[in-house]
């Protein structure tokens, strides 16, 4: 291989990396980013390409994405390397022109019992082994999934409670969340307890605002919009990231103007996030 392919497949290695690791709201644009990469590097392309020619897309498609008999949707692998990659990439490119709508894709196949980790079993299921695949065959080293799990688990008990109530926060994270602006504890008893319970209002108030899109039965760009940015406010009020949190609510307050009815809600949400500002200001 010479430089300038072996340099393009980093290239592509890495942007697999930046899908891996970049939240659930610009997922789309790395899958873009991704399918774009692979055109323009042969190597990979010829790889994908020759798997594909084996592939029988439809009959596979039918087998890994499927209703289990409990009314349990499931995305079911394949063993064979070729059909990993060509599945991934099959999906990956429904995804990009649209056939596949990538929210109800990642919610229905890779949920789990609190609906909040979806887009990290997606990641973890299809992603990895396809990037993991695609270096192994040009000798480029691979990320350890059972590694990645393990911390994970680690995670998950961590944030677990007695009777397995629903606990949004680790006692280590608030300092290291609340970045903004920036807040001394000591001495302003600044608890836990009042993040916690401000991400689990906002996290009810964007649950309503999804319930009200999700009666927008006819297809629209606009409303798939303020959908991904209410499933990353999900995802950052379970991680108690405030700043992220915030950013996202004032994205969702402009991107939704002309949508009437969620404008309520919408302020509710504003006012809740200004409220715990206004609070952590006149701390400092």
């Amino acid at each position: 291989m010479t430089d300038e392919n072996r340099k393009a497949v980093e290239k592509f290695i890495s942007i697999c990396d930046e899908l891996i690791t970049c939240k659930f709201l610009v997922a789309e644009n790395k899958i873009q980013k991704l399918l774009a990469s692979l055109a323009e590097t042969p190597a990979v392309y010829e790889l994908v390409s020759e798997c594909m020619e084996q592939f029988n897309r439809d009959r596979e498609m039918s087998k890994a994405f499927v209703q289990e008999s409990k009314g349990n949707f499931v995305c079911h692998m394949p063993n064979e390397e070729f059909k990993i990659i060509s599945l991934v990439f099959c999906t990956l490119a429904d995804i990009n022109a649209g056939r596949i709508i990538f929210m109800d894709f990642v919610k229905t196949y890779f949920n789990d019992e609190d609906g909040l980790n979806c887009f990290k079993r997606f990641i973890a299921v299809m992603i990895i082994p396809f990037r993991n695949l695609i270096a192994e065959a040009f000798n480029y080293p691979i990320i350890d999934l059972n590694k990645s799990e393990k911390q994970e688990e680690i995670a998950s008990d961590d944030t677990n409670i007695q009777g397995k109530e629903k606990h949004f926060f680790d006692d280590t994270l608030a300092d290291k969340l609340v970045q903004f602006p920036t807040v001394k504890n000591s001495g302003h008893n600044l608890s836990q307890a009042k993040l916690e319970k401000l991400c689990e209002v906002c996290q009810r108030i964007t649950v309503q605002i999804l319930d009200e899109l999700e009666g927008y039965l006819r297809r629209d760009s606009h409303i798939d919009d303020l959908k991904s940015i209410c499933y990353a406010l999900v995802m950052t009020t379970s991680d108690l990231d405030f700043d992220e949190t915030r950013a996202l609510a004032l994205g969702l307050k402009y991107a939704s103007k002309g949508v009437k009815s969620i404008k309520f809600l919408v302020r509710e949400l504003e006012e809740n996030l200004d409220e715990f500002l206004s609070t952590l200001v006149d701390l400092k």
